[in-house]
């Protein structure tokens, strides 16, 4: 109890100290595009990392130390010590496969039978996993570009854990959850006006821990689908392989940032259509891709261990992304002020 009294009052007394010593300020870009003309911090993980490490550390030890560590190397990456993205890539790299060689860490069954065959008697499912984690991580940072867009997607999918009651086989976290979303709804907040945003650092370990999370439900639940844990996080990981396919066309870097992901698109289409501050724009947009994602993890969650069902949902929720995206994309290029590759 004294948590949820504490907590708040903490954040905001830290985030007052912080804007004076301007710690961490940087004027907030998205992939080198502006959304805003406000300037705050990226010290947004901080208040929900260390939390998420203090809770975990004793019992998961071991991802307590990997989420601390890729944590610290989104810092440099805030503070331009480590900006190539090659060098960032690999360390990512590094850690994952230590985690998940370590604590075998493994997304099966996966319920394609020829997947199963092979990962059951080779090292491929440890590989597959790597793979996953690391979409995910890096497309939770890609979607981290409006505010309280990568964290209200987070908030969607908690809740979702929570009132489905997954959580139970996962004593820590069925015991923390409550504190957690409290914890992420106070930042989520905070984000969403523009107080601080998350970061490299917040957005590539909060990535990190819910795909675990997520991956130990799904291990010690087999009654629910693996479809229903990827329709859960759909979003970013998805993002993140749409981004790689688009420059691949284009004959780009992989590694190097555009900015013509589907919500930088949204936002500039609203902000050609609406007369309004920047900020509320930016909020706009976030919510509007929210509402969308929410329509889809809601009906997954309706019957969660139906196969079928959630591939269903992945391939609407799929077709409907790319859809929209070549639409706005198709309005904005017959606009003579269109942005600049």
């Amino acid at each position: 109890m004294l948590f949820i009294y504490l907590y708040p009052l903490t954040v905001l007394i830290i985030n007052f100290f912080i804007k004076k010593k301007k710690f961490l300020f940087n004027e907030y870009q998205l992939d080198h595009q502006k959304l805003t003309n406000n300037q705050a911090s990226l010290v947004g993980g901080y208040f929900l990392i260390i939390p998420i490490i203090f809770f975990f550390y004793k019992s998961y030890l071991l991802f307590s130390a990997i989420c601390g560590l890729i944590f610290i190397l989104g810092i440099f990456s805030d503070l331009n010590i480590l900006s190539s993205p090659k060098k960032r890539f690999l360390l990512q790299l590094l850690l994952i496969f230590v985690f998940v060689i370590i604590k075998k860490v493994e997304v099966f069954p996966t319920r394609i039978n020829f997947l199963d065959e092979n990962f059951s008697k080779t090292y491929w499912s440890y590989f597959f996993t790597i793979f996953c984690l690391m979409i995910l991580l890096n497309g939770s940072n890609f979607i981290d570009g409006l505010n309280g867009l990568f964290l209200g997607y987070l908030l969607i999918v908690l809740t979702i854990i929570y009132q489905l009651n997954l959580s139970s086989n996962f004593n820590l976290l069925n015991e923390k959850l409550d504190l957690i979303i409290y914890a992420f709804s106070i930042i989520f907040l905070f984000n969403l006006f523009n107080q601080f945003f998350l970061g490299d650092s917040g957005a590539y370990s909060l990535g990190f821990f819910i795909g675990y999370i997520l991956i130990e439900i799904y291990t010690k639940n087999l009654m629910i689908s693996p479809y229903f844990i990827i329709l859960l996080l759909w979003y970013p990981c998805f993002e993140n392989l749409f981004s790689i396919l688009r420059k691949l066309i284009k004959k780009k870097s992989v590694l190097m940032a555009d900015n013509e992901h589907l919500h930088q698109l949204i936002f500039i289409l609203v902000k050609k259509k609406f007369k309004m501050k920047d900020l509320f724009i930016n909020i706009i947009s976030g919510l509007m891709i929210n509402f969308f994602n929410l329509i889809f993890l809601y009906l997954g969650s309706t019957d969660p261990g139906n196969t079928k069902f959630q591939l269903y949902l992945l391939l609407i929720a799929i077709f409907l992304y790319v859809t929209f995206y070549f639409i706005i994309k198709s309005v904005l290029e017959k606009s003579i002020t269109f942005y600049k590759n």
